[in-house]
């Protein structure tokens, strides 16, 4: 597919040899506020985080225009290499600054289709994403630049990996294709960005809502209650945003309230999201068949670790059996329980999964979430999360408390360098917005807003990231308080964060999140351990009534011992998903989604999945990158296993091992080829053993 200029969620040069670092084996801001902004440089690692009705649109044309002008005069014959301080430039590295500078102007407006508080920005955010990705795809199908830049030497082993890496991107948009069927499968790119576009502005704009008795409600902590408004008749109002979603699905003892919820969470992007998406997918197998590829899986999957689709069925289906069986086990478990409320009981429905999951977690580790939480404000553990990654990564965060931010309790911060090559300098920037709020992203994401690389001046543009999630808001007399599976949400997250920030690649297409989309999820998946370890929790951990009390003994144990707890469910329901992106861009014919995502869940869950639900048409992964890489979840944690397993051996806050990870796995982006990157950091080939031995165990 065309290369995506603006990277998705979890985005001329002049360069010095050793830029990376050997790996061997050993508030909300005001109108008057954004106008300056417009005119005025802003400071250090800050974006434009207010946008007039017109002002994306207008902006977004112009430097799409500007931008094409630029690539026009590139492929002139009159046109001569350019020079900077007497240095030569090759129309390789300027073809490459281009499209940095056309990524860094344009990926803080696109954003906003995320973010903004204000639906009409945030819909001309989601339309300029379609523009330039339309525009993407004519440059990427343009045989004028393909020339010339398959005619560039490179000069290093830097260079030739950018060159390597551009010409895959200008071939996997059929370049290597005669004019009559490039054009057929440049308009079926079209069309297809066009889908993937609206599909996701259907989901971040999703404002559904129930209204339930306070009796329908029977079990729902008084928290949830109390931050809920009603409505004219007195009926507490609960959104389909996935924290009000978990809260009911996982508290509620009345069945038919947990049935509406989730009825009314499987059918957010509607009959639109299911026809996009079966459009899509359509069009992706005719794309592949015209580039030469038997299905979308082997397409997409050319320059990843994983290779080809028979390579993504064997991982996947090797792991079958014995996930399955688990998850049975930990079926029985819940249907037994249930039992107990109702002996007349005799199957599970899939609303009674979380809720007796939950139940489970009380009665058996006795760990009740609403007593957990209150010792996770979302400050402490920040603060305690920003010590540890400090201690790992040889960093320091800092919050720049003026900055002007888009939606109330933003906060924006600086991360400095402590134990690097750049020791006191700024390095990057990330913004957290961590609340719930209408028209925003419904789930938990990193957004690259600037991709670290190297300017024509040789200097080092400073990454900015932010990661967007939706916690439990804070009330009048409580702050934003976490459940321990959102403090490790946090965790995983902020690894995103990290690999975004501390990147030194020297290209902005290869830096940072750049990797392979099997292994993009590694880094985070590792770093989610140290949410685990006792002496973290204890860290991070602080009653928010009693700031001296942290999490007593018997609950710290008790939520350690409750980590394997329905994971075989777990990890079948992230192999359900795996196997039905992998079935949808496999299928020879035209699929229909949900009958057979209901197929599929039923055979692999052993569980009816809900009348009348439409689970595709919410499943943003496939419109949104994750596209033939949903196993990547799973793949990548065979290597997250693998390197946490040398820090298990060394030491979890072994300072010299974290800022060996951050220099062979975070800084090099896609510098090299993945695997590479494993290699260096463990000395070694990587291996199952880690994976398998957590799944034997879970």
């Amino acid at each position: 597919m065309f290369k995506k200029v603006i990277s998705l969620p979890l985005f001329c040069l002049v360069f010095s040899s050793g830029v990376l670092s050997n790996c061997s084996h050993s508030q909300v801001n005001s109108k008057k506020e954004s106008n300056a902004q417009m005119s005025l440089p802003l400071p250090d690692g800050q974006i434009q985080t207010y946008y007039g009705l017109g002002e994306i649109t207008n902006r977004c044309s112009d430097i799409i225009d500007r931008t094409q002008k630029k690539l026009s005069a590139l492929v002139s014959p009159l046109q001569n290499v350019p020079q900077v301080d007497g240095k030569r430039f090759s129309k390789l590295i300027e073809f490459e600054a281009i499209m940095a500078d056309l990524s860094q102007e344009l990926s803080p407006m696109i954003f906003m289709s995320n973010v903004s508080t204000e639906k009409k920005v945030s819909d001309e955010a989601a339309q300029c994403a379609k523009k330039l990705g339309d525009f993407e795809i004519d440059v990427y199908t343009r045989r004028d630049l393909y020339s010339v830049l398959k005619g560039q030497k490179a000069k290093g082993s830097e260079e030739q990996r950018l060159l390597t890496e551009t010409l895959k991107d200008f071939e996997k948009n059929g370049l290597k294709l005669s004019d009559e069927p490039l054009q057929r499968v440049k308009i079926w790119m079209q069309k297809l960005n066009e889908n993937e576009v609206q599909f996701s502005k259907n989901l971040a704009q999703d404002i559904g809502s129930l209204q339930f008795e306070r009796s329908e409600l029977a079990g729902a902590p008084t928290s949830f209650l109390e931050r809920l408004s009603k409505d004219a008749q007195g009926r507490f109002v609960v959104s389909t945003k996935s924290t009000d979603y978990s809260e009911v699905m996982e508290n509620v003892s009345v069945p038919e309230t947990r049935r509406k919820m989730l009825y009314a969470y499987m059918n957010r992007g509607g009959k639109q999201n299911t026809d996009l998406l079966e459009e899509s997918i359509e069009l992706r197998r005719k794309i592949a068949l015209e580039l030469g590829f038997k299905s979308w899986v082997d397409y997409k999957t050319q320059d990843r670790m994983a290779s080809n689709a028979e390579v993504v069925a064997h991982f996947l289906n090797q792991l079958k059996s014995s996930l399955m069986k688990r998850s049975q086990q930990d079926l029985r478990k819940l249907l037994e329980l249930k039992k107990k409320e109702d002996p007349t009981a005799t199957q599970l429905h899939q609303w009674d999964v979380p809720y007796y999951t939950y139940q489970l977690k009380k009665t058996e580790f006795h760990i009740d979430d609403e007593e957990i939480r209150q010792f996770f404000s979302v400050d402490s553990v920040m603060i305690g999360m920003f010590d540890l990654y400090s201690l790992l990564l040889g960093v320091r965060f800092e919050i720049q408390e003026n900055a002007p931010v888009w939606a109330p309790q933003v906060k924006f911060y600086h991360v400095i360098d402590v134990l690097g090559d750049r020791k006191g300098d700024v390095i990057g920037s990330f913004y957290l917005d961590l609340i719930p709020r209408p028209f925003k992203y419904g789930h938990a994401a990193v957004f690259p807003l600037r991709k670290g690389r190297v300017d024509a001046s040789g200097q080092y543009v400073k990454p900015v990231a932010a990661m967007v999630a939706n916690f439990n808001p804070p009330t009048q007399d409580k702050p934003s308080l976490l459940s321990h599976s959102q403090v490790v949400t946090f965790f995983h997250e902020f690894g995103h964060i990290v690999h975004q920030v501390l990147t030194r690649a020297p290209y902005a297409s290869l830096s940072g999140t750049s990797v392979a989309r099997d292994f993009v999820e590694a880094p985070s998946q590792m770093l989610e351990n140290w949410a685990w370890s006792a002496q973290v929790i204890q860290k991070i951990s602080q009653n928010y009534r009693s700031p001296h009390q942290t999490l007593p003994d018997e609950f710290l144990r008790a939520l350690i011992r409750s980590r394997g707890l329905n994971q075989g469910y777990f990890y079948t329901r992230q192999l359900y998903l795996g196997l039905l992106d992998y079935s949808y861009h496999t299928s020879e014919q035209r699929v229909q989604t949900t009958p057979l995502a209901d197929e599929l869940y039923r055979k692999l869950l052993g569980i009816d999945p809900i009348a009348g639900g439409n689970f595709p048409a919410t499943f943003g992964h496939l419109m949104s990158g994750y596209d033939a890489g949903y196993y990547g979840y799973l793949w990548s944690e065979v290597y997250s296993s693998d390197l946490f397993r040398e820090f298990e051996k060394q030491g979890l806050f072994q300072a010299q091992l974290g800022l060996k990870y951050r220099k062979c796995i975070l800084e090099p982006g896609n510098m090299k080829p993945n695997i590479k990157l494993i290699e260096g950091f463990l000395g070694r080939k990587p291996n199952q053993k880690a994976f398998l031995k957590r799944l034997q165990v879970m």
